[in-house]
């Protein structure tokens, strides 16, 4: 059935009596309503009543223009209306054409966004993944990786990491591969070997060889094999130092190395890898720092090295 609104303006319409509001009015129901909201051409005809016998001939355009064959000799016309109703039919079939191709796009719109690929680690154990375009990635324990292009037809290979992942790169000079800032800035590469840790305040880069260029807003800055790179907030810059690559990897042999590093981290770096072990720190042990290796796959183990390491329980759970 007709929506009332919209033959109420529609007959203003076809009497030229919309005004610039009502006709925007108009045109956001025509594109906005139901199908079955939409007129037919009887109604759309029944809505002016002022006579207009058509002629053989007119009849004869109208009816090849709509259909594209010829009026029959037993097909007599029986429309009585005015051109500028046989106008508005026109304007209505165009309007629910675009309507019908808008539909058909945004369609097509959501199929695409559904067909983008994701890889996630939600095992205790480090995955392995090889990327359309043959890039071999270690994927750590809860990390998560999402293709952002199309390998095979886009200009760029853009994927996004949440996590960290040890990346080999398959080398193609003109198609660039660029992580998206997942933390604290995006990585460009075309055909090198890094590790890549992505969390919002502590993301860091090691390269292993090759050369990458990271950046993050206007600023950017190239790294070498041997060095890492991260992002320091307070100088709001970027850090680049010397370091030891296989360190940096050792988790992908399932284990995590720490020189030096604070307690405090520890716990969080388990719990991101445990998220529902829910860790806590002893506070008089919150300025202590570690060095030495835990498997990245046995969280109990890890719990009971570092506590035989300090001679009493450091970390438990909430």
């Amino acid at each position: 059935m007709m929506n009332s609104k919209i033959a109420a303006l529609y007959k203003k319409f076809l009497t030229g009596e919309l005004s610039p509001k009502e006709n925007t009015i108009f045109l956001d129901l025509l594109t906005s309503c139901e199908r079955d909201e939409l007129p037919d051409v009887e109604e759309v005809i029944a809505l002016d009543d002022r006579d207009c016998e058509l002629s053989k001939t007119i009849s004869e355009d109208i009816f090849f223009t709509i259909t594209g064959t010829s009026l029959t000799p037993p097909v007599i016309p029986i429309w009585k209306r005015r051109w500028s109703v046989i106008s508005a039919v026109a304007c209505l079939l165009l309007i629910c054409l675009a309507c019908l191709f808008q539909f058909k796009f945004k369609e097509q719109h959501v199929t695409r966004a559904s067909e983008i690929v994701h890889y996630s680690n939600p095992t205790k154990f480090v995955k392995q993944l090889v990327l359309p375009d043959g890039t071999h990635v270690s994927l750590r324990q809860g990390a998560h990786i999402e293709l952002l292009s199309d390998f095979d037809a886009d200009s760029l290979r853009r994927i996004k990491l949440s996590g960290e992942a040890f990346f080999e790169v398959a080398k193609n000079a003109e198609q660039p591969f660029v992580i998206a800032s997942s933390g604290d800035f995006d990585v460009r590469v075309l055909g090198t070997a890094f590790n890549l840790n992505c969390s919002e305040g502590r993301s860091s880069l090691v390269l292993n060889h090759g050369k990458v260029r990271v950046s993050r807003g206007g600023q950017y800055s190239f790294v070498t094999p041997g060095q890492k790179v991260a992002y320091d907030e307070r100088q709001r810059q970027f850090d680049v130092a010397k370091t030891d690559t296989s360190t940096a990897s050792n988790w992908k042999s399932d284990l995590l190395s720490f020189n030096q590093v604070p307690l405090t981290q520890i716990v969080d770096d388990l719990n991101n890898l445990y998220p529902d072990s829910h860790l806590e720190l002893i506070d008089s042990f919150r300025t202590e720092s570690y060095t030495g290796y835990l498997p990245a796959s046995d969280l109990e183990k890890s719990l009971k090295m570092l506590n035989t390491a300090f001679n009493q329980t450091i970390i438990h759970k909430k």
